[in-house]
Order: structure tokens, then sequence, then C-alpha cells
């Protein structure tokens, strides 16, 4: 149950990335207890193909780098992705703000 719940789960996208990465390890340490032997780099590309879209550039790097990280060390990484992901995000309130006010102007005048 532990495997399948594993290779099936996806991270949300409003979800923390500490919350997810901790759960996977949990799921991870299970599998062991239980005498399953994944080895740490295929552990680490299982966290990696959990992820959203939005930490899409963080993998390219992760992959294009040839990076060799503990699942604890990823989880910090990750975290300080998740950081500047937010800061480049825009908030989605300021989105409907601009989009209502350059959509609600009057018939007949210009923009």
């Amino acid at each position: 149950m532990a495997m399948k719940t594993l290779l099936t789960t996806k991270m949300v996208e409003e979800t923390l990335v500490r919350e997810h990465i901790l759960k996977l390890m949990s799921l991870l340490n299970e599998l062991e207890i239980l005498s399953a032997v994944i080895d740490k780099e295929s552990q680490v590309k299982m966290v990696l193909q959990t992820l959203p879209d939005s930490f899409q550039q963080f993998c390219l790097n992760y992959n294009m780098n040839k990076m060799d990280l503990s699942l604890v060390k990823l989880l910090n990484e990750l975290q300080a992705a998740e950081s500047i992901i937010k800061q480049q995000a825009p908030p989605a309130t300021l989105m409907v703000d601009k989009f209502l006010s350059s959509t609600s102007k009057p018939k007949g005048e210009k923009k």
C-alpha cells in the first residue's frame, strides 16, 4: 500500500513543499521497514516526479547540473526554491484586478 501511495502521490500547488516531502519520506521509511530496497538516487527521482509544474525549473536544474543530494538536503533546496517561486508569482487578486480594470471600460471609450 505504501508503494502504491508513493507512486500515485502528486503535490498540490497550494501545499507547502515541506509537508509534501516529509510525507514522501515517511512512505519511503515505511517501505524500508518492509524490506523494500530503493537506492537514494531512485528515491530522489521519485520525489522530483511528484512535484507540480511550478517546480519544473528546479527539476531541470537538478538534472542538468547532475546534482546528488540526500532527501534532507533536497528538502532544504526545495524550500529555498519554493520561497523564490512564491516571490515571482503575482498574487491572484492583483491579476483579477488588472483584468477587471482593463475590461470594465464603457463601450465607445478607447483603452
